[in-house]
C-alpha cells in the first residue's frame, strides 16, 4: 500500500512539475488569473488521472482511463477552487519572475505538482495491480474451451421429442 502510495506520489509529482515548469520556464506564464490557473489544475489532475493506476495503453484499459480522466478534471477543478479559497496565503519568498508575497494558487509551479500528486496518489491506490483473471489463490484461473474437438468428432444422438399438451 505505501510503496502505491509513493509511486502516485511521484507520477503526480513528475507530470505536475512537467506542466508547471513548462508554463513557468518554458512560457514565461510566472503567474496565472483565476480561470487559466483552473484551466490548469484541470489539466495537470486529468494527465496525472490517467497516467497513473492502470495504463491507457494496456488492452481494453481506455474506457478506464477516459472515466479516470473525467473525474481527473472535476477533482482538479475542486481542488484549486478550495486551495483558493481557503487555503490561499502569501509565499514569504520570490520565485524567478515573481514577487514577494504572491499567493501559491497563482503559481502554475507550485499548485500543478500538489494537486497532480494528490490525485496521483489516490488513483494508485485505488488500483490493485491484479488482472481480471487471476484467482483469490494468486495462480491464474482455469481457462475453457467453447468447442472442444472430442465434442465435434463424438456421434450426437437425436434426443426425442417430449409430447407436449396444447392448451
Amino acid at each position: 500500500m505505501f510503496k502505491r502510495l509513493g509511486f502516485g506520489l511521484l507520477k503526480g509529482l513528475v507530470i505536475g512539475g512537467v506542466i508547471g515548469a513548462g508554463l513557468h520556464f518554458g512560457l514565461g506564464w510566472a503567474t496565472v488569473t483565476p480561470l487559466l490557473g483552473y484551466l490548469i489544475a484541470m489539466a495537470a489532475t486529468a494527465s496525472a488521472s490517467v497516467l497513473a493506476g492502470k495504463p491507457p495503453w494496456r488492452a481494453g484499459a481506455w474506457i478506464e482511463a477516459l472515466l479516470k480522466g473525467l473525474a481527473g478534471v472535476g477533482v482538479g477543478a475542486l481542488l484549486y477552487f478550495l486551495g483558493t479559497r481557503f487555503g490561499s496565503f502569501a509565499l514569504p519568498f520570490a520565485l524567478p519572475g515573481t514577487a514577494v508575497g504572491a499567493a501559491w494558487p497563482t503559481l502554475p509551479i507550485l499548485f500543478a505538482p500538489v494537486f497532480a500528486a494528490l490525485v496521483g496518489s489516490l488513483v494508485e491506490l485505488d488500483n490493485t495491480g491484479g488482472d481480471a483473471g487471476k484467482s483469490a489463490r494468486g495462480g491464474s484461473a482455469p481457462k475453457l474451451r467453447v468447442g472442444s474437438d472430442e465434442l465435434q468428432d463424438a456421434e450426437i444422438d437425436e434426443v426425442p421429442r417430449s409430447r407436449s399438451r396444447k392448451v
